[in-house]
Protein backbone atom coordinates (compact mmCIF):
# COMPACT_ATOMS: atom_id res chain seq x y z
CA UNK A 1 0.00 0.00 0.00
CA UNK A 2 1.23 3.60 -1.16
CA UNK A 3 -0.29 6.05 1.16
CA UNK A 4 -0.70 10.02 0.25
CA UNK A 5 -2.46 12.73 1.95
CA UNK A 6 -4.66 15.48 0.77
CA UNK A 7 -6.63 18.45 2.59
CA UNK A 8 -10.16 18.72 1.39
CA UNK A 9 -13.06 20.57 2.13
CA UNK A 10 -16.33 18.28 2.14
CA UNK A 11 -19.84 20.13 2.76
CA UNK A 12 -17.78 23.53 4.47
CA UNK A 13 -15.76 21.74 6.66
CA UNK A 14 -11.54 20.87 6.32
CA UNK A 15 -10.59 17.46 6.53
CA UNK A 16 -6.91 16.27 6.40
CA UNK A 17 -7.42 12.58 4.85
CA UNK A 18 -4.83 9.66 4.54
CA UNK A 19 -5.19 8.41 1.46
CA UNK A 20 -4.33 4.51 0.01
CA UNK A 21 -3.39 3.14 -2.87
CA UNK A 22 -3.96 -0.78 -2.50
CA UNK A 23 -1.00 -2.34 -3.94
CA UNK A 24 0.56 -5.74 -3.17
CA UNK A 25 3.56 -5.48 -0.95
CA UNK A 26 6.58 -4.27 -2.67
CA UNK A 27 4.71 -2.76 -5.79
CA UNK A 28 4.19 0.60 -6.72
CA UNK A 29 0.49 2.07 -7.56
CA UNK A 30 -0.52 1.33 -11.33
CA UNK A 31 -0.80 3.73 -13.88
CA UNK A 32 -4.46 3.50 -13.73
CA UNK A 33 -4.15 3.93 -10.09
CA UNK A 34 -2.17 7.14 -10.58
CA UNK A 35 -4.27 8.06 -13.15
CA UNK A 36 -7.42 8.26 -10.93
CA UNK A 37 -5.75 10.21 -8.22
CA UNK A 38 -5.06 13.00 -10.16
CA UNK A 39 -8.61 13.15 -12.14
CA UNK A 40 -9.94 13.21 -8.43
CA UNK A 41 -7.93 15.80 -7.03
CA UNK A 42 -8.17 17.86 -9.60
CA UNK A 43 -11.78 18.19 -9.52
CA UNK A 44 -12.81 21.10 -7.34
CA UNK A 45 -16.44 20.58 -7.14
CA UNK A 46 -16.16 17.56 -4.56
CA UNK A 47 -18.46 19.80 -2.16
CA UNK A 48 -21.24 20.96 -4.05
CA UNK A 49 -21.70 17.68 -6.42
CA UNK A 50 -21.79 14.93 -3.02
CA UNK A 51 -23.37 17.22 -0.25
CA UNK A 52 -27.00 15.98 -1.91
CA UNK A 53 -26.55 12.74 -2.67
CA UNK A 54 -25.52 11.98 0.59
CA UNK A 55 -28.01 13.59 2.89
CA UNK A 56 -30.13 11.67 0.76
CA UNK A 57 -28.63 8.45 1.47
CA UNK A 58 -28.79 9.50 5.34
CA UNK A 59 -31.80 9.96 4.85
CA UNK A 60 -33.42 7.01 3.35
CA UNK A 61 -30.86 4.34 4.67
CA UNK A 62 -30.65 5.89 8.54
CA UNK A 63 -33.66 8.52 9.40
CA UNK A 64 -36.20 7.38 7.27
CA UNK A 65 -38.38 5.37 10.27
CA UNK A 66 -37.56 9.30 12.35
CA UNK A 67 -40.26 11.25 10.20
CA UNK A 68 -37.16 13.62 9.70
CA UNK A 69 -37.45 14.73 6.04
CA UNK A 70 -34.60 17.11 5.99
CA UNK A 71 -30.80 16.53 7.18
CA UNK A 72 -29.88 19.87 9.08
CA UNK A 73 -25.93 19.31 9.76
CA UNK A 74 -24.53 16.26 7.58
CA UNK A 75 -21.80 15.81 10.47
CA UNK A 76 -23.83 14.50 12.60
CA UNK A 77 -24.40 10.97 10.74
CA UNK A 78 -21.28 11.07 8.11
CA UNK A 79 -17.70 11.80 8.77
CA UNK A 80 -15.18 11.17 6.37
CA UNK A 81 -12.06 9.33 7.25
CA UNK A 82 -9.70 8.15 4.04
CA UNK A 83 -9.72 7.84 0.31
CA UNK A 84 -9.03 4.53 -0.82
CA UNK A 85 -7.54 3.75 -4.56
CA UNK A 86 -8.93 0.43 -5.10
CA UNK A 87 -6.59 -1.76 -7.87
CA UNK A 88 -8.87 -1.21 -10.71
CA UNK A 89 -9.33 -1.02 -14.08
CA UNK A 90 -10.69 1.90 -13.97
CA UNK A 91 -10.23 4.96 -12.68
CA UNK A 92 -11.91 4.69 -9.78
CA UNK A 93 -11.38 6.75 -6.23
CA UNK A 94 -13.13 6.42 -3.11
CA UNK A 95 -14.00 8.92 0.60
CA UNK A 96 -14.82 6.53 3.02
CA UNK A 97 -16.81 7.77 5.66
CA UNK A 98 -18.30 6.71 9.59
CA UNK A 99 -21.74 6.45 8.99
CA UNK A 100 -24.08 6.76 12.41
CA UNK A 101 -26.62 4.28 11.07
CA UNK A 102 -23.88 1.74 10.32
CA UNK A 103 -20.85 2.23 11.96
CA UNK A 104 -19.55 -1.35 10.42
CA UNK A 105 -19.68 -0.95 7.40
CA UNK A 106 -19.48 2.82 6.80
CA UNK A 107 -20.32 4.56 3.85
CA UNK A 108 -17.86 5.39 0.82
CA UNK A 109 -18.12 8.58 -1.78
CA UNK A 110 -17.46 6.98 -5.13
CA UNK A 111 -15.67 8.36 -8.06
CA UNK A 112 -15.23 7.26 -11.62
CA UNK A 113 -13.38 9.06 -13.66
CA UNK A 114 -12.60 12.21 -11.89
CA UNK A 115 -16.72 12.57 -11.48
CA UNK A 116 -18.83 11.85 -9.08
CA UNK A 117 -20.85 8.43 -9.23
CA UNK A 118 -22.80 6.54 -6.71
CA UNK A 119 -22.68 7.17 -2.13
CA UNK A 120 -23.50 3.65 -0.87
CA UNK A 121 -21.78 1.18 1.71
CA UNK A 122 -17.83 0.76 1.52
CA UNK A 123 -18.16 -2.10 -0.97
CA UNK A 124 -18.97 -0.86 -3.73
CA UNK A 125 -15.43 0.16 -4.08
CA UNK A 126 -14.89 -3.54 -5.25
Amino acid sequence: MNKVNLKVNLWGRDFDLNGVMQCYPGEEPTQTQTEAWNKFISNANLSEETKNPVEKYVLKHGLSDTGVSEVDNIFKYVIPKSIIIPRSKRLVVAIMCNFKFDPEQGIAILFENGEFKEVGPQDITL
